[in-house]
């Protein structure tokens, strides 16, 4: 047999016509029996893909679970909740519109009042008194959390007590507190202000919900994620009159100071360290697409000596790398399932975001390993056959 009609009878063996062109066919035959067979080793090589893809992907999630962890800390603690006082010259309503405000979470306005609750149960120990606009009060219900309480109507209705002043008289929301001049109030609710280091202001108080229709407030509260950097311009803006004495000026403080003045959580969420996942998985999934293609370079060069047009190959090892990496990646999808339907990450992060970010790993896995399995083929010669079995 002459070698014209050797190169025909092999190209026919492996789905090539004899003008030295595969049939597509016959390159989705060949990668599926490679497949099959396991001379791709397509099973151990998702495996591996999948084990990178879950794991940088499960160390960026925790990674933004913590920074959001740490965001719901700082809110939780009062520190991102700020207090302008300025006794008897502050308007209600401008207080209460704050809340319209980009990263404003609630505001209202407090005022003091000379009476105390004095319960039947203690007497001796009478419980300061506050009026709060409805704002204030949803500012307290949710002194303790990260987010807001959306409080109804019958929530309003009463008073409500610090957890410290609930506990002095034995008190629960929903509960008639005796009065010791006789009578009872209703407990509306008990807001949790914890010895974290908060203002002791509010340690030891009882608020009673009233109009917001009047500037002789003393207190406007504001508690805000992201925290506006016009903050201090927006707790002024309360201000319902200015004294002629320049020396009267209004107090501004954090609700909690000991957590610092500020929480860069846009400089955490950038700087983390699994921010270079994608590239990680990136250069890992390229040396392996390279040398997944290596490994079989004289079985290559073998079949490009027999006829087989170095193009149908490269499409053959694109059409197994993508069945492993494309595999690889459905294997990890429960876990970015997860991470956007359970993580709480909302408050650094919305859930699109999350996804789009959670994408780029086993996106560059796929580009990863294409990019190599190319540069492989490009780098593997007919010619150097004889090189390749010396070497082999």
């Amino acid at each position: 047999m002459s070698q014209e009609q050797n190169t025909d009878v092999n190209a026919i063996d492996r789905g090539m016509p004899a003008t030295g062109r595969m049939r597509l066919g016959g390159v989705i035959d060949e990668a599926w029996r490679d497949i099959v067979s396991g001379t791709s080793h397509a099973f151990m090589l998702m495996l591996i893909v999948a084990v990178l893809i879950g794991g940088l992907s499960a160390a960026d999630l925790f990674s933004i679970r913590s920074i959001a962890q740490q965001v719901n800390r700082y809110i939780a603690s009062g520190a991102s909740t700020y207090v302008i006082e300025f006794k008897g010259r502050i308007s209600g309503e401008a207080c209460e519109r704050l809340s319209s405000m980009d990263g404003v979470l609630a505001s209202g306005a407090l005022r003091s009042k000379n009476d105390k609750v004095i319960s039947a149960i203690l007497p001796s120990a009478g419980i300061p008194s506050l009026d709060a606009t409805v704002g204030a009060l949803d500012v307290f219900a949710s002194s303790n959390r990260s987010d807001t309480v959306g409080l109804s109507t019958r929530d309003y209705d009463g008073i409500w007590l610090s957890s410290q002043a609930a506990q002095s008289v034995n008190a629960a929301a929903g509960s008639q507190l005796a009065l010791h001049a006789g009578g009872s109030v209703r407990i509306a609710g008990v807001f949790q202000y914890p010895d974290d280091g908060r203002s002791t202001n509010y340690e030891y108080v009882a608020l009673s919900q009233v109009p917001a229709d009047a500037d002789d407030f003393d207190q406007c509260v504001v508690k805000a994620w992201p925290v506006p950097d016009a903050m201090q311009s927006l707790l002024q803006s309360t201000v319902s009159s200015w004294p002629s004495d320049a020396s009267q000026q209004p107090t501004i403080s954090q609700l909690n100071a000991t957590q610092g003045s500020q929480l860069d959580a846009v400089k955490a969420f950038r700087e983390r360290q699994t921010a270079l996942a994608p590239m990680v998985m990136l250069i890992a999934a390229f040396f392996i697409g390279f040398a997944v293609v290596r490994v079989r370079r004289l079985e290559l060069a073998s079949a490009m000596h027999c006829g087989e047009p170095k193009a149908a190959l490269w499409l053959q090892m694109l059409l197994e790398a993508l069945t492993w990496c494309c595999s690889a990646i459905l294997v990890t999808l429960p876990l970015a399932v997860w991470a956007v339907t359970e993580m709480d990450t909302g408050i650094i992060i919305a859930p699109l975001t999350l996804i789009g970010i959670l994408a780029r790993i086993p996106a560059a896995a796929l580009v990863g390993v294409l990019a190599g399995v190319t540069l492989a083929m490009l780098v593997t010669r007919e010619r150097d056959l004889f090189k390749y079995f010396k070497n082999r």
